[in-house]
Formats: structure tokens, C-alpha cells, sequence
């Protein structure tokens, strides 16, 4: 009698582990908080080689928005202002936190800035991106842009009925080939920088706005950091015709910060 009752019992327990392992596994999906925030789009970093060869590259500022949008890995779209003061054009670049569509300096973070005077540009990072300071010559768009703004007040901002259509080019972008090509350049460049600019980098990568880290903490709060798309650089690397590679996952798909990102969302295929 207490044989069969001992069976039942041992039968119950394995039903319930049959049933209770899905459910459990379905609680536990998406990222830590922590492996998110360590991603470089939830800090911010943007790969500033990259925005700088843009820049030389782009023919108007819209092209130079398609060009960094493309760049950037954060979940944000990056939204432009350019203003015009004498001989000085200041350029820059905030990503779009609160994705209201509009840049607004109390919510939205300072990513980098150009400033063109005595036909010299200065390429500055702001907040995790803080350790970039570099110059360089040349027209560019920038120089066209201030002679045809003489007649409109010298300003730019990204116009809001254009954002849509920026999320939604980005979107496909990152389902392609190119976009893998890109975030190799990134993680190698975030490399580079480590190693060059030793503990003004790290030291960059701790000193975030304000704005950035009230959006961290409520992305925290609200739980949404496990459907953000920051961890698209190492998940994009592991995958393989939709597949992830088993192999690759224990190691991480694409290095992040300092070359030791964990993949994250390997379950998303586009933002």
C-alpha cells in the first residue's frame, strides 16, 4: 500500500515539473537589468570615427541623420539641431529618450556635437561619449548648409513628421548584412578606445547625464529594458539565417563594452 502510494505521489511531483518548467522558463525570459545597461546604446556610446568619416561623407543634413541613425545601436532614434551663430554652426546630436519626436534638453541625452569655426570642425562627445574631443578641416556639408541658411535664420531640427520614416529605415537596416558589418566596426572602435583613452574612457562611461540615467532607471522601474533592442549588436553576431548559434551564444556573438558584452534578446529579430 505504501509502494503504490509512494508511485503517485513520485508521479504527481514529476507532473508538476513537467508543467511548472515552461512557465518558469516564460518568467525568466529577456535580459538582467545589469546586462542591459551595460550594452553601449542603453550608456549612450556612439561610435564617433564613424560619425566623423559621416559627416565628411553627407551631402545635407538629412543624409547625415540617415548616416548616424545607422551608426548608433541605442533604442532611440538620434535627432538633429543645428544652429547658426556669425561664422560658428553648432551641430547636435541627442538621442530621442522619451520618444516624443522632439529634442528636449531637460529629457533627451547630448550624445556629441559639432562645431564648425575658422573652417575647422571639432567633433565633441557628451555624457558616455565624453572622451572624444578631435578636429579636423574641410568644407562638408556643414559649409553649404550655413550659406543656404542665411536665408532662414540659420537653424535645424529634425522635423517630427520625419522621424517615422527614420525608425522605420533603421529598423529594416539592422535586419541586413551591412548593419552586421557596422557593429563589428563598433565593438572594434569601443576596443580601441579602451585601450587609448584608458580612464577618461572609463571614466566617460561612468559620468552619464542626468537624463540618461533617470531613462535607465525607469526602464528599470517599468520592466521595458527586457524588450529593449541595445543587445542587438551581440544577438545580430550569433545569428544565422534566424538561427543562433549554440557555440557562439556561450561566448557572446559580438564583443561589447571592453570586448565582453552578453548577448541579450536572441529572440529578436528587429526592433
Amino acid at each position: 500500500m505504501r509502494s503504490k502510494s509512494r508511485r503517485r505521489s513520485m508521479a504527481v511531483l514529476a507532473g508538476t515539473m513537467i508543467v511548472g518548467g515552461p512557465v518558469l522558463a516564460a518568467c525568466t525570459t529577456g535580459p538582467t537589468y545589469e546586462a542591459w545597461a551595460a550594452t553601449d546604446g542603453a550608456a549612450g556610446r556612439i561610435n564617433l570615427d564613424a560619425v566623423q568619416d559621416a559627416f565628411k561623407k553627407s551631402e545635407s543634413v538629412t543624409d547625415f541623420e540617415n548616416r548616424v541613425n545607422k551608426i548608433y545601436e541605442g533604442d532611440g532614434i538620434v535627432l538633429i539641431r543645428a544652429d547658426q551663430d556669425g561664422e560658428k554652426l553648432t551641430l547636435e546630436a541627442f538621442e530621442d529618450l522619451d520618444g516624443n519626436r522632439e529634442i528636449e534638453d531637460s529629457k533627451d541625452d547630448l550624445l556629441f556635437s559639432i562645431v564648425r569655426e575658422n573652417e575647422q570642425n571639432e567633433v565633441r562627445g557628451h555624457g558616455a561619449n565624453g572622451y572624444y574631443n578631435n578636429s579636423f578641416g574641410g568644407g562638408g556639408f556643414l559649409f553649404g548648409y550655413m550659406i543656404a541658411s542665411s536665408f532662414n535664420r540659420g537653424s535645424y531640427y529634425t522635423p517630427v513628421n520625419r522621424v517615422g520614416t527614420l525608425r522605420n529605415q533603421r529598423a529594416n537596416y539592422r535586419n541586413t548584412p551591412t548593419y552586421r558589418s557596422q557593429v563589428s566596426q563598433n565593438s572594434s572602435y569601443f576596443n580601441r578606445q579602451k585601450t587609448f583613452r584608458g580612464s577618461s574612457y572609463t571614466s566617460a562611461g561612468r559620468n552619464l547625464s542626468s537624463n540618461r540615467q533617470t531613462y535607465q532607471s525607469g526602464r528599470r522601474t517599468s520592466g521595458s529594458f527586457r524588450s529593449s533592442g541595445t543587445g542587438v549588436r551581440s544577438s545580430f553576431g550569433s545569428r544565422s539565417g534566424g538561427r543562433v548559434s549554440s557555440a557562439r551564444s556561450s561566448r557572446g556573438g559580438f564583443g561589447g563594452f571592453g570586448g565582453s558584452q552578453r548577448i541579450i534578446g536572441l529572440n529578436r529579430n528587429k526592433l
